[in-house]
């Protein structure tokens, strides 16, 4: 029998959340959309804070705080190192990548691969993305979103799991699709403050009810590592080793290629707040190791037991934030679920609009164009409530991304590092490496997911990072021999010998985008250090 987990005013809160997030979309987007840019890059006006909300409430909200405080419950604040690799790959976005983005004027991130490459790179790049968007992103943040209605709900049937997945995709669908990206970017403000709010205060109660720093931090593992420690030993799953290799290549892939989050830089007005964007998004991800990883560890040690660990998050917040405030921190954790898939649906129907169909139809007025996005983010959003149920199947949806992200990942990584920083890449080699990579993950993903396959492997390659590594380094001695090969063709466009055609930076602006970058760095070695073995969380010892 169903039985509500949290009291009926914390409920009515989250209903209510649910309308003003869907009215504060729709109002944002009220302005007439005129063409297929304002749908999908918000007329190129977008702000730094916009940007940065709205790349974090992309990449946070249902991946991280259902699937990642999962895998904390188990494994420790390790699994929060991707958010200080993401925090890292943020910062690289600002660094590298926006000059060349932005003053290439492009439309979609896959854009860039046929300026440097070919068309046909541009599409291959183009339907990896689409895919790890459909099934990484949408999917899996309608079934992150459902878990926790249905947790709260006590529901526990299949039926009940479908329903769920419906109202959170009806509700992001409706203001995504009327609104476009405007309406994302503004409601991503919104909904990233109150998920930095709700975090904050569930860390703060939680850590209390479990004693403060001196309760929880003298907490280890099997081996005695202590749990608190995002720097773990070289053959763990989350050690040092497949932190450096692997999740960096999947982070560069993420943050500084996935259209997801391009298209919010894109959308700036300038290079100066398409840069501070991503930096202020960075700041955001260190954050999120404390309201998004650290409440699992502190519910390891509260509400041991749980059934299933991505049940981790809401069950802390119904069993130890008191009503009201457990409301606030639910809806806000609810609403960055729809951002996510906002986002998703954003990205993936602008991608299949310009990188496919208006290749194939480049006549279209612009108003069919508008019509042409609106139903594709409709049909992309219809299979995806389809396809999340079957999500269920894997041990945790943190898991699972990771795994599909680290596999799916090399030959991107190798060819955009290649386009942008060496001028020797050929689009020969970037088709070779973009079809080995493209096989040699889906062949990995299919063994990882076999135990008797896994069970027979070398100990480094259990891991889905360090398989992820390997593949990288086979794609690129592939880019290498085919683009050194005689009959390799040049790529389309040297875009490393181009200078910026976007207007750089003001004094004024380079000098606050270099305080804050040194800023940044700073922060980010503080926290490493402090919750690593040298600073508060060294291994356990033992008594002679």
């Amino acid at each position: 029998m169903s039985t509500l987990r949290v009291s009926p005013v914390d409920l009515l809160i989250v209903a209510g959340y649910f309308l003003v997030t869907l009215a504060l979309g729709l109002w944002f987007g009220r302005r007439k959309i005129r063409n297929a840019d304002a749908l999908f890059l918000a007329d190129r006006e977008a702000t730094w804070p916009l940007i940065g909300a709205s790349m974090f409430s992309a990449n946070i909200s249902s991946q991280q705080f259902v699937g990642q405080a999962g895998l904390a419950y188990a494994i420790g604040l390790a699994a929060g190192a991707f958010q200080l690799v993401g925090a890292m790959c943020f910062a690289f976005l600002a660094l590298f990548f926006v000059d060349v983005y932005l003053g290439l004027k492009l439309r979609t991130s896959p854009e860039f691969f046929e300026r440097r490459y070919s068309t046909g790179a541009r599409m291959f790049v183009a339907g990896i993305n689409i895919v790890m968007i459909l099934a990484a992103n949408i999917a899996t943040a309608l079934y992150a979103g459902a878990t926790v209605v249905t947790d709260l709900l006590g529901w526990n049937s299949s039926l009940q799991f479908k329903l769920a997945v419906a109202v959170i995709a009806l509700a992001a669908g409706t203001y995504t699709i009327l609104g476009g990206l405007r309406s994302v970017l503004w409601t991503d403000l919104l909904q990233s403050t109150l998920l930095v709010l709700g975090g904050a205060v569930t860390f703060g109660l939680t850590l209390s009810a479990a004693g403060g720093w001196p309760g929880v931090l003298p907490t280890y593992d099997s081996t005695g590592a202590s749990l608190w420690s995002v720097v773990q030993p070289w053959d763990h799953a989350f050690g040092w080793l497949p932190m450096i290799t692997g999740a960096v290549i999947l982070g560069v892939h993420s943050h500084c290629t996935d259209h997801d989050y391009v298209q919010r830089a894109l959308a700036a007005r300038s290079v100066f707040h398409s840069k501070m964007g991503a930096l202020f998004a960075a700041f955001l991800k260190i954050l999120a190791l404390f309201i998004v990883a650290a409440p699992g560890v502190i519910a390891a040690k509260l509400l041991p037991g749980l059934a299933h660990p991505d049940q981790a998050y809401a069950r802390l917040v119904a069993t130890y934030v008191p009503p009201g405030a457990a409301g606030i921190v639910l809806a806000g954790l609810l609403a960055a679920i729809l951002g996510t898939v906002a986002a998703g649906l954003s990205a993936s129907s602008s991608m299949i609009s310009y990188d496919f169909v208006l290749r194939l139809a480049p006549t279209l007025s612009d108003q069919a164009r508008v019509r042409l996005g609106r139903l594709l983010m409709a049909g992309v959003l219809l299979l995806c409530a389809v396809l999340a149920p079957g999500i269920r199947q894997f041990k945790g949806v943190f898991g699972y991304l990771v795994q599909l992200w680290s596999l799916l990942a090399p030959p991107v990584f190798v060819c955009v590092v290649a386009g942008v920083f060496t001028r020797r890449a050929s689009a020969r080699g970037a088709t070779a490496t973009l079809v080995t990579g493209t096989l040699l993950g889906a062949i990995a993903f299919w063994a990882l997911g076999d135990a008797a396959i896994v069970a027979q492997l070398p100990r480094y390659l259990r891991s889905a990072l360090n398989c992820g590594f390997v593949i990288t380094v086979v794609c690129a001695g592939v880019m290498i021999v085919f683009s050194a090969h005689p009959s390799a063709a040049a790529g389309a466009g040297d875009v490393t010998a181009r200078p910026p055609l976007a207007p750089t930076m003001t004094a004024g602006e380079r000098r606050a985008y270099r305080i804050v970058l040194v800023a940044l760095a700073v922060t980010w070695l503080a926290v490493t250090l402090a919750f690593s073995p040298w600073g508060l969380a060294p291994p356990r010892t033992t008594d002679h």
